[in-house]
């Protein structure tokens, strides 16, 4: 009998913990007193196949279910629905690249007080929305049978950051990617300690290529991983270390709305305009804020210098207004690989990784780390 109540318990337990409740809403559309929320389960066996957004209206609005969809839709690009039916029959959603519509199968509808009490109830045209409520569209009414909304995860807005908020660049080249990275806390005003460093390279490069050229070039930014994990790192104050259950985990995208986990560094290729996010925690990586970018050696010196491209994987090329006695380029165990003169260099024939760059000219000896991918 002790076991039995004790299993009984940890379901009860497990079940609270698990639920998904108005508080976990981040994506809100319309202004008002009162709110409902939309969860849409596309059912096509991802990790996000389900989303959940909030409707916000007053008292004697009494918005109806086609218009709340037409609210998400009005404020978020990525989203799309179709009716038929004078409106009554939900025939598709599209979020991104998750898309259902009623063939094979159809959407089935669902009313709940939270969301772990769905009831089948076909909302879309019928009555108006009230404050409080849950209202679900679920993909599968008949294979086998319809099954309510699972657990969903808050809804981010594809507009909420970009590329053009970003004011200072981190290395050179003609693509440009964006590195967020989520602490997975708050700071007193509920703003999320999230930060974004705007990288730039040529031709393509890994997530963990991606993390050196930000260590290499912040002093506020360290990292290290093992295992293709990232196992710990800190930028400024926050930092986060991987312990228990407590890790970071990865995850890559074009904008806030559609990240994807990704298991390891090495599953990471990013081209032009990607994104890599990694967040420690539960939390996908939420709205940033730029990072303070300040470059880690001799900022006034090493303003003289330029190092193109970093990351590189044919040739580097030395740009300064002094002349240059010599230059040796360190593994990072400090056994020089390579000595020379020459502003251009190539090192097609060093290993993947980080070196340093020793310049040695008549009015400096400054030290830079490159990545050769």
């Amino acid at each position: 009998m002790p076991k039995i109540l004790s299993f009984i318990f940890t379901l009860i337990v497990g079940f609270c913990f698990a639920q998904f409740t108005a508080n976990d809403v981040k994506f809100f559309v319309g202004t008002g007193s009162q709110t409902a929320y939309f969860v849409a389960d596309f059912k096509d066996g991802t990790d996000d196949r389900s989303y959940a957004w909030g409707i916000r209206f007053n008292p004697g609005q009494n918005p109806t279910g086609p218009q709340m969809l037409q609210m998400i839709k009005n404020a978020e690009p990525a989203f799309d629905y179709n009716l038929t039916f004078n409106n009554g029959f939900l025939d598709k959603v599209t979020f991104n690249d998750h898309t259902a519509q009623s063939s094979p199968d159809w959407w089935s509808l669902w009313v709940g007080n939270d969301t772990n009490s769905w009831s089948t109830v076909g909302w879309m045209n019928s009555g108006t929305l009230s404050d409080g409520k849950w209202y679900g569209a679920s993909y599968g009414f008949s294979n086998p049978t319809a099954q309510a909304p699972a657990m969903p995860i808050p809804a981010y807005s594809s507009l909420w950051y970009n590329s053009s908020q970003i004011t200072n660049w981190i290395g050179s080249g003609s693509n440009k990617s964006l590195v967020v990275v989520d602490f997975g806390t708050n700071d007193s005003n509920g703003n999320a300690n999230s930060f974004v460093f705007g990288i730039q390279y040529n031709g393509t490069i890994t997530a963990e290529q991606a993390l050196q050229l930000i260590d290499a070039q912040t002093s506020s930014f360290n990292y290290t991983s093992t295992a293709n994990q990232v196992s710990a790192l800190s930028l400024n104050s926050f930092s986060g270390t991987a312990n228990g259950t407590d890790s970071w985990k990865l995850y890559k995208g074009s904008n806030l709305s559609n990240w994807k986990t990704n298991t390891n560094l090495s599953t990471v290729t990013l081209n032009n305009n990607d994104w890599f996010g990694l967040s420690f925690g539960t939390r996908r990586p939420f709205t940033p804020t730029e990072a303070n970018v300040t470059l880690s050696v001799s900022d006034v010196v090493k303003e003289k210098f330029k190092i193109y491209p970093n990351p590189a994987s044919n040739f580097i090329v030395i740009e300064t207004k002094d002349t240059i006695k010599d230059i040796n380029i360190y593994s990072v165990s400090g056994q020089k690989v390579m000595n020379t003169q020459n502003k251009k260099i190539n090192i097609q024939n060093l290993q993947k990784g980080v070196y340093w760059v020793e310049i040695k000219t008549d009015k400096s000896t400054t030290t830079h780390k490159i990545i050769k991918k």
